[in-house]
């Protein structure tokens, strides 16, 4: 004998379960799960060099590797060590307060100052220069908010004829 169901019982059944909410439970979870499995992940992709001359007309190109858009991109720098004209920093640090990147998608990209929050004519050129990148982004799905941050370490190294940035998660 064949199992039946009476259409009845599977509407009562599932009433039931609506009114105790599991399936509300079950949605929750399953958007839980989806926020754990897509954030956004910043990564630094590439420098782009806009002059052959003058390193400090060089920019940083970040992109969202993640699915979930990352909000309010902000960009400060730890242990500043630099030696700008006839100007040398030693061990300071740059907050910024103001958003560098409003939103950036999943897989788009944006470029960034290779020296946040210093405001470098164009044509300068940069003698040393090394610091901690730190981006600070906020993840959001629905009502759940999230902070990440991560930290890349950029240096800059001049040689005869041209300069090169280098950076390197820290």
């Amino acid at each position: 004998m064949p199992l039946e169901t009476d259409p009845t019982l599977l509407q009562v059944s599932i009433s039931l379960l609506q009114w105790l909410g599991v399936p509300s439970l079950l949605g929750f979870l399953s958007l839980y799960a989806a926020w754990l499995a897509f954030p956004p992940e910043l990564v630094v992709e590439s420098v782009v060099d806009k002059s052959k001359e003058f390193n400090s007309e060089s920019r940083i190109k970040i992109k969202n590797n993640g699915k979930l858009p990352a909000l309010d991109i902000k960009a400060d720098a730890d242990n500043v060590c630099a030696k700008i004209g006839g100007t040398t920093l030693q061990n300071c640090r740059v907050i910024l307060g103001g958003n560098i990147v409003a939103r950036l998608s999943g897989g788009e990209a944006a470029e960034i100052s290779i020296s946040p929050g210093f405001g470098l004519g164009g044509g300068m050129k940069i003698a040393e220069f090394s610091y901690v990148l730190t981006l600070k982004h906020r993840a959001k799905l629905f009502f759940f908010h999230k902070e990440i941050q991560k930290r890349w370490n950029v240096s800059l190294r001049n040689f005869q004829g041209g300069f090169a940035w280098h950076i390197v998660p820290a």
